[in-house]
């Protein structure tokens, strides 16, 4: 009982403070003295830099997953940058075995709001058939693994940014999909 009152007393005295502690930012020295305060006020200007640059780099449609559906009455198609990025692409494919291709890597890149080499995305495809699903790389897109899915189920890629003009697109693992969803 004593120790539970004494980490809250701790707690509660650090929480609420009687006077304003020294915070500094990094090596240099403090820069914002208020008069009358025993201590500084933080410089805010790293932090308001950062906002700055999330605000231009973030984008709703790249980190949020949104759906593609792809109805079956197309024999094959490839899929849009955008399309790539925003994570789920669900295709019911036709009767028989069906490709779809992957768009550029220029355009995936440009898709993404601020890309930098080596950062990942993820792909999720789903074959909503009961016929297998293959994937083809487009121009500068490498395939590094199986990209075939199989029917009724789905796939997940991690796709991952080399460059301007390069992505590669790994499978990581197959799911089944049941029909009394």
């Amino acid at each position: 009982m004593f120790f539970m009152v004494s980490m809250l007393s701790s707690f509660l005295a650090a929480l609420f403070r009687p006077r304003i502690t020294p915070i500094k930012p990094g090596a240099a020295a403090i820069n914002a003295v208020v008069p009358g305060q025993q201590g500084a006020m933080a410089d805010y200007a790293a932090l308001t830099n950062i906002l700055s640059a999330l605000s231009v780099n973030g984008s709703p449609s790249f980190g949020n997953f949104s759906t593609t559906l792809i109805p079956n009455n197309v024999a094959a198609r490839t899929y849009s940058g955008s399309e790539m990025v925003s994570g789920i692409i669900r295709r019911f494919d036709a009767a028989a075995a069906t490709v779809d291709c992957t768009d550029t890597a220029t355009n995936i890149v440009a898709a993404i709001p601020g890309a930098v080499p080596l950062q990942t995305f993820p792909m999720m495809v789903a074959a909503l058939g009961a016929s297998p699903l293959t994937i083809a790389a487009g121009a500068g897109v490498t395939m590094a693994g199986t990209n075939v899915i199989g029917g009724f189920s789905m796939r997940l890629f991690l796709g991952q940014v080399l460059g301007s003009s390069a992505v590669t697109l790994t499978p990581l693992f197959s799911l089944p999909l049941r029909s009394n969803l």
